[in-house]
């Protein structure tokens, strides 16, 4: 895994300097856009530096009892005198004890560009640099001045404004003495106590995981697959599987939906069996009833011999004759047994759900379902009383 460093020379960010873990964080290398840093893989890291200059911090101490939705508006009420524009042209966040606000055009333009990048963005203001826990701190920095103070707030200037800002500094903050990091003497910093240069090597060394930053990822497919670095068949693995969580419900209620439809066409041509002028069944239970009683000679007539019983048996035979490999009949005990081979199971249930109208019982399945069709033995009865 390799550490980026980079801050803008402008507010377009289309250019700036950058430091890299592999030499230490010695050298500074120039960038003319985010493309430059476009080849760093989803392992590395890229610290951004975003110029004090255009992002204000304010102390705020957090009240533990109310919701961050309540801290953050009692923190834009603090703050409402001294912003210039509309609060909603204005990005806020809250970080420990620090409030901060930027431009919100600006924000989105600069974190829309980092999205776009496979590495781990950590974005926070260049001050964050030299950012030290109850101490005040300035630090040259690409030609600017930074600013850390001690109360966690942080500002930057450039050469010639340094003095203007030191004197608004000093009248703001009583007995101010901030430890100095530059690279030269500078005029406007003597009488100071002087450090020398910054390390950036110390910086990265020492920043955590969970260093505050203003960074929001934003959530695309284009994005995700960025961070996770797919590969061409991996992305279209994904698609496909994405396509095919979203179809299958689809998929399945037109499955079941034919399965409906060819149950009630085979009730419909049982129906059509029985009586050729049926045109619609809607309640096939009481529908069937009603036909049985109407045949002449129905259940409510007695056979007068034994073959006789075995009436009803010729209908359930028809309603799926080519399917009978072998029939054996024992009058003695009113008992079928056929052979079946390849029934459609939707037929099989249909037929199930009909004997009990023709006084039969099915008291024996010997079969198998394979293909949705049915094949084996069944045994079936007749309750002639």
């Amino acid at each position: 895994m390799d550490t980026f460093v980079a801050h803008p020379h402008n507010l377009d960010f289309n250019n700036g300097s950058f430091y890299k873990s592999l030499d230490n964080y010695k050298k500074a290398n120039n960038f003319k856009d985010f493309k430059d840093f476009e080849s760093l893989s989803h392992k590395d890291k890229l610290i951004y530096l975003l110029p004090s200059s255009i992002i204000g911090s304010y102390p705020f101490k957090k009240n533990k009892k109310l919701s961050a939705q309540n801290n953050m508006a009692n923190f834009m009420s603090e703050i409402d005198a001294f912003i210039v524009n509309d609060v909603s042209e204005n990005e806020f966040f809250i970080f420990d004890n620090v409030g901060f606000v930027i431009n919100k055009g600006l924000y989105k333009t600069l974190n829309a560009s980092l999205n776009k990048l496979k590495c781990k963005i950590i974005l926070v203001p260049d001050y964050f640099l030299n950012k030290k826990i109850d101490t005040n701190t300035i630090t040259e920095f690409n030609n600017r001045f930074l600013f850390s103070f001690d109360d966690g707030t942080g500002a930057s200037t450039d050469l010639d404004s340094l003095k203007q800002y030191l004197a608004m500094v000093e009248s703001r903050y009583i007995n101010f003495e901030p430890n100095v990091y530059s690279s030269k003497p500078i005029k406007e910093l003597d009488g100071y106590n002087q450090n020398g240069n910054i390390s950036i090597a110390n910086f990265v060394q020492e920043i955590k995981d969970d260093l505050p930053s203003i960074f929001k990822f934003e959530f695309s497919m284009q994005n995700i697959f960025n961070k996770l670095n797919f590969s061409k068949i991996e992305l279209y693995a994904c698609i496909l599987l994405l396509a095919s969580s979203i179809s299958l419900p689809y998929v399945l209620n037109a499955q079941n939906n034919k399965q409906i439809n060819m149950y009630e066409t085979e009730i419909f041509n049982i129906f059509k069996m029985i009586d050729k002028n049926t045109k619609r069944v809607v309640t096939p239970k009481v529908q069937i009833d009603q036909l049985i009683e109407q045949i002449p000679g129905s259940s409510k007539m007695q056979p007068s011999r034994d073959e006789s019983k075995f009436d009803n048996f010729s209908f359930m035979i028809s309603l799926g004759e080519k399917y009978i490999d072998a029939i054996e009949i024992d009058f003695t005990s009113n008992q079928a047994t056929l052979d079946l081979l390849k029934l459609p199971q939707i037929q099989y249930a249909v037929v199930k759900n009909t004997v009990d109208t023709f006084d039969i019982n099915i008291i024996d399945e010997d079969i198998i379902t394979e293909n949705k069709e049915i094949s084996g033995q069944i045994k079936i009865e007749l309750n002639n009383e």
